[in-house]
């Protein structure tokens, strides 16, 4: 009986290695422009050839402006259905996280696959072996800026990371600011 919580602890442990082990694999996010989500299940599915609306729609708890009217479409025509359409255009590659000078630096190329220029913001986010946000920076322009006005094509971005600790071997995310969101600029 002595041994049973130091055991419960060490299943628990492998449990939820085993969980999160998968999702360690691929820390490169990689939107596909050709999917587009379904509606959500409280909405009416848009029509064959979507119509202007005569305002926008509003969100359940918010404002007219944070959800889309269900029957615009985007530049190349797709129906923006959700507010966080203009996501699906943007993915990450050649992402670097390196030490130099004593700082810890990221460095990374974003492809905006959409016509016209992309404004967002970027967090990313750095975890332990537990799961637990040890270190978070915002990926900047060239010029410094922490608002991405990402042009059609590939941007370089980097990021300085305020921290003592080690992140180079370290489970990282890129996640879009909710509030800033994906938008035309």
């Amino acid at each position: 009986m002595k041994h049973f919580p130091r055991l419960t602890a060490v299943l628990i442990l492998f449990a939820l290695f085993a969980l999160l082990a998968p999702a360690c694999k691929n820390v490169e996010p990689k939107l596909d422009p050709g999917v587009t989500p379904p509606p959500a299940a409280d909405t009416d599915a848009p029509s064959e050839t979507p119509q202007p609306s005569e305002a926008p729609t509003e969100a359940p708890g918010g404002d007219a402006t944070s959800q889309p009217a269900q029957s615009s479409v985007d530049a190349l025509g797709n129906p923006i259905l959700t507010a966080d359409h203009f996501e699906r255009y943007i993915s990450f590659t050649n992402i670097s996280v390196f030490e130099e000078g004593g700082e810890t630096l990221v460095d990374c190329t974003v492809l905006n696959e959409y016509p016209e220029l992309l404004l967002c913001a970027v967090t990313i986010t750095f975890y332990n072996e537990g799961g637990d946000i040890i270190a978070t920076g915002s990926l900047q322009m060239p010029d410094g800026s922490f608002l991405l006005a990402l042009e059609n094509g590939e941007t370089p971005l980097y990021a300085r990371i305020l921290t003592d600790t080690v992140l180079t071997d370290k489970t990282f995310r890129l996640s879009f600011d909710p509030e800033t969101g994906v938008n035309p600029g």
